[in-house]
């Protein structure tokens, strides 16, 4: 497993897995058990996802230590302001039944963030979070929450061959902030495994195309977050590490950036207005 150092010194591994629309209990119980035998240690869910529940009770009773692996979670932005971030993360800490959250996240910008920043950041030092960042902000957003105080560990971000975002991954880089990829296969809302440059590369290193992609994230500096229930894909999508791809492969996969999004802009204000009255 490759490992990542956030800029508070704790180290995350390079694929994580994602829990977004597993909400039924029989669902988690085997993408956990799945999860935990194929190696994975880092677990991405949210407030906002309606599963943090169950994904706190099957780690619980997985019989792994805390230490042993890791929660991200996040704050929805109906949820910013000092007293209503304050009981989002209480929540959060409850359903997850866990002492601390290992990575607590703000999962858009908007009106308000400032205050739950603050809180983040009181947590903190309360050590009921370890590490705190963000989700979905663009450079500008990035720009301004970098005046609030210490830096954000990782912006989690829709990253994908057709949606390279080679600035806002270079401007992350530059200020030592992990570039974290949701939606790292496109969600099935593209034909991004049929794409010549992949297939081509599958076959070279006898890897599946969605390992080409994950493994291409990876290698440019991005933790990928890959969302599967299903066995045979939760073991498929770590099995990554055996193999390196060429500067020319990164170059070839630099060709497919059509910078698509396949879900919300960060910057789109009518997406940010309606997310902030969920």
């Amino acid at each position: 497993m490759k490992y990542f150092k956030l800029n508070d010194g704790i180290e995350v591994p390079a694929i994580g897995l994602g829990t977004f629309k597993i909400t039924e209990e029989k669902d988690m119980d085997h993408t956990i058990e799945a999860a935990l035998e194929a190696g994975y240690t880092y677990f991405d869910t949210a407030k906002y996802y309606h599963n943090e529940d169950i994904l706190g009770k099957y780690l619980k009773e997985s019989g792994k230590k805390r230490s042993d692996y890791q929660i991200a979670t996040k704050v929805w932005p109906s949820a910013f302001g000092y007293d209503a971030t304050k009981k989002s993360l209480d929540d959060s800490l409850k359903n997850l039944k866990v002492d601390y959250i290992d990575v607590a996240l703000i999962h858009w910008y908007g009106e308000g963030y400032k205050e739950t920043w603050e809180v983040f950041n009181d947590y903190k030092n309360q050590g009921l979070i370890k590490s705190i960042g963000v989700c979905n902000f663009s450079i500008k957003q990035m720009t301004e929450i970098l005046k609030e105080g210490p830096a954000p560990v990782l912006d989690q971000l829709e990253s994908h061959p057709h949606l390279q975002d080679v600035d806002t991954h270079n401007f992350l880089k530059e200020n030592n902030i992990l570039h974290q990829a949701w939606s790292p296969l496109t969600q099935g809302k593209s034909n991004i495994f049929e794409e010549e440059v992949i297939k081509n590369l599958a076959k070279k290193y006898g890897k599946s195309p969605a390992q080409i992609i994950l493994k291409w994230n990876i290698s440019r500096g991005v933790m990928v977050l890959a969302k599967s229930s299903h066995k045979e894909r939760i073991r498929e999508n770590i099995d990554i590490f055996d193999f390196e791809l060429t500067d020319e492969d990164i170059k070839a996969m630099a060709s497919l950036d059509k910078k698509q999004r396949y879900s919300a802009d960060p910057e789109d204000k009518k997406w940010l207005e309606e997310a902030a009255r969920m």
